[in-house]
């Protein structure tokens, strides 16, 4: 199926498929650790295979072609380190410390991990011993947005706390939490500061409508009461928020059987209150892959989502979505092709530190073949939405949660792995 590229034709589709989807099943915890797991497999020890042309398409503001992910091009100089929890967390930078911020039942516990000087070129990467216990820890992670930590506890409740060092004293890395608001339980949620003092939380939750029940958007300020905060008329079944100080951005797909509205909506605050800026429907793809989701990070004074989905009905890659400031309706795609689609496609972004690119760590297929390893591949996004690959980092493991940060090296961390094990490495690129 082609893009539908009309707002018009958009919003008549958007009409007509309210209720085309039930709400996505809860996604299970994290379960308990294998006993004796290796390392993973380093696509450091092999070239990948030459990739096949991308096809042509005019519709397409820029098509890319998946490339040849071959050796990392980023030298490998920390890790891969296993973690002592199972499961995905945040990431962040504080200084010469990097924090993961994991998700253990609605409260934040902070692994520490010192950021040492990049070693000499001729080093060996630095690999800590293996951890002797591991902590299963809940989906989704927690959303991190200034001094404040939002993690959602078991039953979809909220809890909004207020961090203090996120050091390891107690491992929970919070002075004070509360519940603010309740979601659907095993959905994603987003958080992003609100000028210095204020952060506002995004989440799902299902509301009956005279089409039937639907997975809508919601948005809290601080711990008010929540507001709506997709459109009526319009469902939501994963969300992002884009950082841009004092107005961050909430990213929304709507995704329905026979499309993929993406929606943007501007956040600020008037008079001390939360101001939702128009909904503008960025782009709308065709018939989704089941376990859809999403990334987006800044990069200069725009924005760009990652979307991961089929272009057309044999085709599949991440179409990548220029957001302006205001974000404007159908935007056109920037693809960057996959040898074949899968179902998740993980993927996450993070912005570099000069504001000149983004940070793309993803899950995607080596090569056409059915049945192909899937790679774990780093790769940059500038600000026209062009993908560069780097190369891939890790084959062979079953990566359904990634996460991806800069340190103040210009070094890239990145953490990736599932409910099993979770892996976490630290490279240097050109």
């Amino acid at each position: 199926m082609r893009r539908i590229r009309p707002l018009a034709a958009a919003l008549l589709m958007l009409a007509s498929c309210k209720s085309c989807d039930d709400p996505p099943k809860e996604r299970a915890d994290a379960g308990p650790a294998p006993s004796t797991p290796g390392p993973p497999p380093s696509a450091d020890a092999a070239a990948a295979d030459a990739a096949a042309p991308a096809a042509e398409d005019a519709a397409a503001a820029v098509d890319e072609p998946y490339g040849d992910a071959g050796v990392s091009a980023c030298r490998l100089v920390y890790g891969p380190a296993e973690q002592p929890f199972r499961g995905p967390a945040a990431i962040e930078v504080a200084g010469h410390e990097l924090r993961l911020v994991a998700n253990d039942a609605g409260k934040p516990r902070v692994y520490p991990v010192p950021i040492a000087p990049l070693p000499p070129k001729n080093a060996p990467s630095l690999v800590p011993p293996r951890p002797s216990t591991f902590t299963g820890m809940r989906w989704p992670p927690c959303e991190l947005a200034g001094r404040f930590v939002y993690c959602q506890a078991p039953g979809g409740a909220i809890v909004r706390s207020v961090a203090k060092g996120r050091g390891p004293d107690d491992g929970s890395g919070a002075s004070s939490s509360r519940t603010i608001a309740k979601s659907r339980s095993g959905t994603r949620i987003a958080a992003a500061s609100l000028g210095a003092d204020h952060s506002v939380v995004a989440f799902l939750d299902v509301r009956r409508t005279t089409e039937g029940e639907m997975l809508q958007a919601f948005v809290a300020l601080d711990e008010r009461e929540p507001v709506r905060l997709s459109e009526d008329g319009a469902g939501a079944t994963t969300l992002r928020f884009l950082p841009r100080g004092e107005t961050p951005v909430a990213v929304y797909l709507d995704t329905r059987t026979a499309m993929v509205p993406v929606h943007a909506r501007v956040l600020s605050l008037r008079e001390g209150d939360l101001s939702l800026g128009s909904d503008a429907v960025l782009f709308v793809g065709g018939a989704p892959e089941r376990g859809i989701d999403f990334a987006a990070a800044p990069v200069g004074d725009k924005g760009l989502a990652f979307v991961p989905i089929p272009r057309e009905t044999i085709d599949f890659g991440v179409a990548t979505l220029v957001i302006d400031d205001p974000p404007k309706d159908d935007v056109g795609a920037v693809w960057s092709h996959y040898p074949n689609g899968l179902d998740p496609a993980p993927i996450a972004a993070a912005p570099s530190r000069d504001g000149k690119h983004a940070w793309v760590a993803r899950v995607r297929p080596r090569e056409k073949a059915p049945g192909s390893p899937r790679i774990l591949e780093l790769g940059r996004a500038d600000a026209a939405g062009t993908f560069s690959s780097l190369g891939e980092i890790a084959s062979g493991q079953r990566v359904t949660d990634v996460a991806v940060v800069e340190d103040g090296a210009g070094a890239v961390w990145v953490l990736y792995g599932d409910t099993t094990i979770t892996w976490l490495e630290r490279r240097a690129c050109p």
